[in-house]
């Protein structure tokens, strides 16, 4: 299967630099959902930010995209802002962080409104939901090549 976000960022993947010392560098990759409709691939820039890319693809045609960014704020909470093609940012602020998972949660956005990625029995899971858990959407960490 063909992995639009890492053809574009490939090229960074090489020079992302040592992302084992960042709390969040097993994020970096290339994530898809099952049926290969979204897409998401995230790099560790040389500021020690995540910084990623996803689209949604229909028909061979790219439908949606948007940048992401992970970074730590001020009070040094950490917080995922979207950045969506032809709509407002949105930013989540990061409610839980363990050593294999973590919790984003922006309440007053319409949809998601949660964003959790774990690695759960050798694997690495995203999903993202309204805060009850309803309608979710999942995905799974692949290889970049």
């Amino acid at each position: 299967m063909s992995i639009l976000p890492a053809l574009i960022l490939l090229p960074v993947l090489s020079f992302a630099g040592d992302v084992h010392g960042h709390e969040l560098g097993w994020l970096v990759g290339c994530w898809v959902t099952p049926d290969g409709s979204a897409q998401e691939a995230w790099v560790l820039d040389s500021e020690g930010d995540l910084v990623g890319f996803g689209v949604a693809i229909s028909d061979n045609t790219v439908n949606f995209y948007e940048v992401l960014s992970i970074k730590r704020n001020e009070d040094g909470s950490l917080v995922y802002t979207a950045h969506p093609s032809g709509q407002t940012s949105t930013a989540f602020t990061a409610k839980t962080i363990t050593e294999n998972s973590v919790l984003f949660v922006n309440a007053d956005h319409d949809y998601p409104q949660e964003i959790r990625y774990k690695a759960e029995s050798g694997h690495l899971y995203a999903t993202i939901s309204l805060l009850d858990g309803a309608n979710p959407n999942s995905f799974v960490k692949v290889s970049c090549e």
